[in-house]
């Protein structure tokens, strides 16, 4: 089985798996939540991913390689260190360099679910993570829309959303750089929204736990999984989840990748950088 699924988040270390797919310059590995896709692609310069109508807008995330995006008849050569937000329809990723990025997409991109070996994962779906919902259309219409975070003034957010999904960096980009230590961690829990951590930078540990019911024959013991570059790791509701970066003295960092876009998020002064851009509902959109 080319992931791990624990008896309470689910892994991934792409370092240790082959690819799930190969196709001309590039290799790609899938992996899966109830509402989120994740594709990373790496390989030699030219390497591409394309998309025919996709159904809805998806990220593109060059942390560390420039990439060419094309939308429609609009193309972009967006540089290292952008997020980008690429449109319905078709649409076209291609490294401009030798390196690797990765893309994210929701579940309403079907056919990208049956790629990923995870996909019988949410066969029935869990009854109890929100409905994926699109929030109002983006001010101007849809188009490429490129973020550069290196732009961005020190200690401002980095959390950027369009209508079906929502990103936030942790520990910030570029990468911190010292290991977080054991007294200051922050463990959290979500309601009704899984968490899709990608580790682009670095070594961590994910601790994660199931809360105790009144029943003690079903209280599952904590989870500590170690997870380097690059590297995926789930985190379900209600479970409690914390990230704790290791490795020392080398840039070290994640980046959340949720579906449907966060509430509490979205309506805090101040957290998504790109909110000028997405329109805020006056209540959460129901399904």
């Amino acid at each position: 089985m080319p992931y791990s699924k624990g008896l309470i988040g689910t892994y991934r270390r792409l370092y240790e798996d082959p690819p799930d797919e190969t196709h001309g310059a590039g290799q790609f590995w899938f992996h899966r939540a109830q509402n989120m896709v994740c594709v990373y692609m790496a390989g030699a310069a030219g390497a591409k991913f394309a998309r025919q109508a996709n159904p809805d807008e998806y990220f593109v995330w060059p942390l560390f390689h420039g990439v060419r995006v094309t939308a429609g008849a609009e193309t972009k050569d967006v540089p290292a260190g952008s997020v980008v937000i690429l449109p319905p329809g078709d649409s076209t990723v291609e490294l401009l360099e030798g390196g690797h990025v990765w893309l994210g997409f929701t579940s309403l991109s079907a056919d990208l679910v049956e790629r990923c070996p995870n996909k019988a994962e949410y066969e029935p779906p869990l009854a109890h993570v929100a409905p994926l919902v699109a929030w109002p259309e983006p001010v101007g219409g849809y188009r490429i829309r490129v973020y550069n975070l290196f732009d961005l003034p020190a200690g401002k957010p980095q959390c950027y959303m369009h209508r079906t999904a929502m990103m936030n960096f942790g520990y910030g980009f570029p990468a911190a750089s010292k290991a977080k230590p054991d007294t200051d961690l922050s463990p959290h829990f979500h309601e009704d929204f899984e968490q899709i951590s990608l580790v682009h930078s670095g070594t961590h540990i994910y601790h994660m736990r199931r809360p105790w019911g009144r029943d003690g024959t079903k209280w599952l013991p904590d989870e500590h999984v170690v997870i380097s570059t690059p590297g995926i790791a789930v985190a379900k509701p209600p479970d409690i989840h914390t990230i704790q970066l290791v490795s020392n003295g080398m840039p070290g960092g994640v980046l959340d990748f949720f579906a449907p876009v966060r509430w509490d998020y979205a309506t805090r002064p101040g957290m998504v950088t790109n909110a000028a851009d997405y329109p805020v509902p006056a209540e959460p959109p129901k399904a």
